[in-house]
Order: structure tokens, then C-alpha cells, then sequence
């Protein structure tokens, strides 16, 4: 459910007016927020040591670029599981035939 406010667009205006993107682009203000692509945003790394070894590349690479300490677990989990599913799996132990 959500919570409507009646406001006179008069009160409106005097709350926004100076922060207007015409009045900003007027005043040559750059735009307050990051307008890159995801894409350019993403960094590539390859880690050719081991998988502990690689988680902790990781998480000094995370802290120093000071990335958000709320994601960083979050990220290590995705990391891990993406080694786990690299992992190769154990061969498959073959059942005896019975013999007649």
C-alpha cells in the first residue's frame, strides 16, 4: 500500500527548482550520478594460482579499490562457487555385475 501526498505543485517547484536538470545543463553542472555502461564498469582478472589462494586475491583486490564491504562477502560466495563448479568431480565407482 502505498502513501500519497497531496502537494501544490507551486510547493513543489520550490523544493526542486535549483537541482532542475534544464537549470543544471543551463549552468554546465556535470550530472550527479555515474552514467557508464555496466560493461565499462566491470573488471576482468585472471588468477592463475590456486583456488584459496585466488579468494585471497580477491578480497585484498575488493579492498583496496574500497568496494562496498556489504557486497564483498557476497562476492567472495559467488567466487567460491564458481571454483567449486571448476572443480572436477571424482570418478564414479563402478557397481560389480553379478555373475550367474
Amino acid at each position: 500500500m502505498s502513501l500519497q501526498v497531496k502537494m501544490s505543485s507551486h510547493l513543489v517547484w520550490g523544493i526542486i527548482r535549483n537541482n532542475n536538470a534544464f537549470l543544471m545543463k543551463k549552468r554546465n553542472i556535470s550530472k550527479p550520478f555515474s552514467t557508464n555502461k555496466p560493461r565499462q564498469g566491470t573488471v576482468k582478472r585472471t588468477m592463475k594460482s590456486g583456488p584459496r589462494r585466488s579468494l585471497y586475491k580477491l578480497k585484498r583486490l575488493l579492498n583496496a579499490n574500497k568496494y562496498r564491504t556489504d557486497l564483498t562477502k557476497a562476492a567472495l560466495r559467488r567466487a567460491s562457487a564458481v571454483l567449486r563448479s571448476q572443480k572436477p568431480l571424482p570418478p564414479k565407482k563402478q557397481k560389480a555385475k553379478k555373475t550367474e
